[in-house]
């Protein structure tokens, strides 16, 4: 028997077939784009990770706009992707999955129990400067304390030929989560880490289990991706959003934005989805009346890659992501540049 080969949906678009029409032209835009698989290339080392030039200078671009601002939404802490990324001052940026946010030290955020946090890691919700350290409630570092001691015993989730293997293991340390990664590991061997991973959750069911790209990463804060965009939302109060995500964690994002659009079939993409335009069900973990959420004219949402998704459209990679993000920089100067005159 023949199977059938799969049809990607939304189907895959290059750059210039997206339609940024209504972001292009909206009177205020808030463009939020996830790190790793999307401005920069995947490695098998987390700290060698560099944004594209193209897409770096897109964002500057984009910065130097009027009435348009860029955020960065990712799985890694604030103080490592300001590290990794250096992008304008002006560019917010959400971290470990929306458990933190440096919005500038004016921005409330806690009621959504994201840290309000500086580049540098500063606790902005205890005074600039400071060094930051988590809050994490005792029963959060329990569990955290509870993922270390489980990592430290991978050995003994490995036959004793493939232990070796642990010297090359990567474990990235985050103030919420511990993330293990896998990339470049014998599948058995990975699926093994893996597997012993998640053993962890069974004893403590509220720690969070966020599988990705060869990684696994074990969360003792429960924030979202979609938390991240909404509380972007209302602090920048955007008639229009974009979000572009290539993983797992980003279907939240996704999810976020097409709830926040005011009309259901923006975004629409190129490929009809059948069902796919209804609201996910995903719980709002803001806290916030649904009242205090703002309502979008446009909203756009973007994969990154072949993976299963809820987004509208689909592009390639970070080089379609650095030319998509160039075409909207250069058309909405022009749209600003026409508007002025």
């Amino acid at each position: 028997m023949t199977s059938k080969p799969t049809v990607l949906v939304p189907a895959l678009s290059t750059p210039a077939e997206v339609d940024l029409r209504e972001l292009a032209t909206a009177d205020s835009l808030l463009v939020a784009l996830d790190f790793d698989g999307v401005l920069a290339p995947l490695q098998d080392d987390p700290e060698t990770s560099q944004m594209t030039a193209g897409s770096a200078a897109a964002i500057a671009a984009l910065a130097r706009l009027p009435h348009t601002r860029v955020a960065l939404v990712s799985g890694r802490d604030i103080a490592t992707l300001s590290r990794l990324t250096e992008t304008p001052e002006s560019v917010w940026m959400i971290g470990s999955h929306g458990a933190e946010a440096a919005l500038g030290s004016g921005i409330e955020s806690d009621r959504a129990g994201i840290a309000p946090v500086g580049r540098d890691g500063a606790d902005l919700a205890h005074g600039t400067g400071a060094s930051h350290s988590p809050e994490l409630t005792a029963a959060e570092q329990e569990r955290l304390t509870a993922i270390d001691a489980h990592i430290e015993a991978f050995e003994d989730a490995l036959p004793p030929t493939a232990s070796e293997m642990l010297t090359d293991l990567l474990v990235e340390l985050k103030p919420y989560s511990r993330t293990v990664h896998t990339r470049g590991f014998d599948p058995e061997v990975a699926a093994a880490l893996h597997e012993h991973a998640m053993q962890v959750a069974e004893e403590f069911p509220d720690i969070r289990v966020i599988e990705g790209h060869d990684i696994t990463e074990l969360a003792v804060k429960q924030a979202t991706k979609g938390d991240g965009l909404r509380l972007l939302a209302r602090a920048g109060a955007p008639t229009a959003m974009a979000y572009l995500g290539d993983d797992v964690t980003d279907e939240d994002a996704f999810a976020a934005l097409h709830d926040l659009s005011a009309d259901q079939t923006l975004d629409s993409g190129p490929t009809d989805k059948t069902g796919q335009t209804d609201k996910t069900g995903l719980p709002d973990r803001t806290g916030l009346p649904d009242e205090a959420g703002p309502t979008l004219e446009a909203g756009l949402t973007v994969k990154v890659g072949t993976a299963p998704t809820q987004a509208r459209w689909r592009i390639t990679g970070p080089d379609a992501v650095a030319d998509l993000l160039g075409r909207l920089a250069a058309e909405r100067a022009d749209h600003l540049g026409a508007e002025r005159g």
